[in-house]
């Protein structure tokens, strides 16, 4: 037998290992989910953008309540009917709430907060706050810490036109 017998063992070569395989560059299909990822990326921050634009008016006027609740003074406290319209103000268009006071003025901060707050109660410690011309207490301490609360509620639970998308 010789070197041309194929099932002779001498013919037999060492085994070849192949190479790394290599990650760059990748195969097409890869470059589309890039490109899908990249997208969804930018579409998420875009919305997260535009909802912490729309809602910097709502941060603001929470560390506003702060400072007033931490001042506790019935001038500080008189603060608090100013703030609520003004945030409302940022939220919806003037002419839908501006003109607005009295019962028509608590309906809209219920409705906007999905609450019955106002109506029930807040809305005659805001309205005896913003009215009083008395210097003197307006409030007493129970009604000044349930105001607040309701203030604050609704600055956190409102949601304005275009906050759904």
């Amino acid at each position: 037998m010789g070197d041309t017998d194929t099932a002779s063992l001498q013919n037999l070569h060492d085994i070849i290992v192949p190479g790394a395989e290599t990650w760059w560059p990748p195969a097409p299909g890869w470059y589309a989910v890039i490109a899908l990822v990249l997208t969804a990326a930018l579409v998420i921050l875009w919305k997260s953008w535009r909802q912490w634009r729309r809602n910097r008016y709502r941060g603001e006027a929470l560390r506003k309540l702060a400072k007033i609740r931490q001042a506790g003074t019935e001038g500080d406290l008189r603060e608090a009917p100013v703030l609520l319209k003004r945030a409302a103000l940022s939220a919806w268009p003037r002419e839908a709430v501006a003109g607005l006071a009295g019962a028509d003025w608590h309906r809209f901060l219920d409705e906007s907060a999905q609450t019955d707050l106002f109506c029930s109660g807040a809305g005659d410690l805001l309205d005896r706050l913003a009215y009083s011309s008395r210097s003197g207490r307006v409030l007493s301490e129970q009604e000044s810490a349930a105001l607040l609360d309701a203030v604050q509620m609704w600055l956190k639970r409102h949601r304005a036109p275009g906050e759904g998308d």
